[in-house]
């Protein structure tokens, strides 16, 4: 197994590649009482098209998303009333690029394991299952359509992208999911459930020897020697359409505004992903420019303001989103606060304490379990890990990082969406 660790923390984790091909991450905590564990495959809402053995494959929208809930349902029942039973908390999502599945527990730790690695190397598709589990994601999706929190992010990403699937609902349409069938299910699982397409994290305390000799044994699934293709239409470097406006009961709009960045590769580095995270965190910081003028015009509170870096395959931009009076007003001061430090640059004493707060928030991961697993597959999907993030937020120059801001934030290149009553 490869050992990384870094000695200012004190901290460590294990990797081995399995011979089925899945990716084990194993992170020993001896003072932990509980365990964290999460596998996860590359498959997520915006693989909608891909080739498999040469075969072209286009599936509805929502099918990855459809696809987490069936496999659930095992042959010996479903899986969460399993998990219950051994009194571990189990849960799964699915995301715009992965699908995750994951328990906790403190006690009967490798029966649940044992679960975890099972189910997801059995699938159990049937019409009957399928055509009920339809009814269920249907009323999932009727009750995302009415929160304005879920609908004002949504139309952002639809403002922002005009051909990527990232612009569609995780869960699909009511319409869309109509044309699932256990056929493409299975095909779709075939194509992204091999274990060389998935990783797997634990974290707790354990031996990680006698973790590899567990997985061992309860791993069947050969490596498939299915050849798989994802396929992404191509998306333009404009934005769609610059606002888009939607009527809900609200008792206060909501506004979400952002910013399409360049992706020279499928995904950001590792240093550019800092770089743009730590020009947000500059822009939030409370003693900052852009949040004081906002508060002290009374176009925010305190806890209704937030950003979000989101990026992924073929994918990557910048949000802030919140609830105000004058959605209008809050857009048209975040655009000229950010097109004022693209031409003057960002403050560098506020750079080097949003720099503190970042690294504090980063090295944070490693007090709980479950932040340890999360990372520890998020950053495997996007190509890099926990320590080179850390590195990488420690060795960020201030004209690195202020080199990255007419690339990343284009005026050319914003979006607006509001909620209104």
């Amino acid at each position: 197994m490869q050992i990384f660790q870094n000695d200012i923390l004190n901290e460590k984790y294990f990797f081995h590649k399995h011979s089925s091909g899945l990716k084990i991450y194993l992170c020993p905590k001896k003072d932990f009482q509980s365990y964290f564990a999460i596998i996860g495959t590359k498959y997520g809402s915006i693989n909608r098209n891909f080739r498999l053995n040469s075969q072209l494959i286009e599936t509805p929208a929502g099918i990855a998303h459809f696809l987490e809930h069936k496999l659930f349902e095992c042959k010996n029942g479903d899986a969460f009333n399993l998990f219950s039973k051994l009194g571990a908390s189990a849960n799964a999502y699915t995301s715009y690029e992965k699908t995750a599945y994951l328990f906790s527990c403190t006690d009967n730790f490798k029966k649940s394991l044992k679960i975890l690695l099972d189910f997801v190397q059995e699938p159990y598709f049937t019409q009957e299952g399928v055509l009920k589990e339809r009814g269920i994601i249907e009323q999932e999706i009727k009750m995302y359509s009415d929160s304005p929190e879920w609908q004002v992010n949504l139309n952002l990403l639809r403002a922002i992208y005009k051909n990527h699937p990232v612009r569609e609902d995780i869960a699909g349409s009511v319409e869309s999911i109509s044309h699932i069938t256990p056929d493409l299910l299975n095909k779709c699982y075939e194509a992204f459930y091999d274990f060389s397409n998935m990783t797997f994290c634990l974290v707790g305390n354990f031996e990680p020897d006698d973790i590899i000799e567990f997985i061992d044994k309860n791993i069947t699934k050969k490596a498939a020697k299915a050849h798989v293709e994802p396929i992404f239409p191509n998306e333009p470097d404009e934005i769609c359409e610059p606002s888009i406006s939607q009527k809900m009961e609200v008792a206060t709009p909501l506004f979400a505004v952002g910013f399409k960045h360049k992706m020279p590769n499928i995904r950001m580095s590792c240093q550019d992903f800092v770089a743009t995270e730590l020009i947000l965190q500059t822009l939030m910081l409370k003693s900052g420019s852009l949040y004081n003028k906002l508060l002290n015009k009374n176009l925010i509170t305190t806890n209704s303001f937030e950003h979000e870096l989101l990026e992924g395959p073929f994918y990557a931009s910048s949000t802030f989103s919140g609830e105000s009076k004058n959605p209008d007003e809050v857009a048209k001061v975040i655009f000229d606060e950010i097109d004022n430090i693209c031409q003057k640059g960002i403050d560098k004493k506020q750079f080097e304490r949003a720099k503190r707060c970042y690294y504090a928030e980063v090295v944070s991961v490693f007090n709980r379990v479950s932040s340890i697993g999360n990372n520890l597959l998020d950053l495997d999907f996007a190509g890099y890990n926990i320590f080179e993030l850390i590195k990488s937020t420690q060795n960020m120059s201030f004209e690195t990082c202020s080199s990255k801001l007419n690339g990343q934030f284009d005026s050319s290149k914003k979006a607006f969406s509001k909620i209104i009553f």
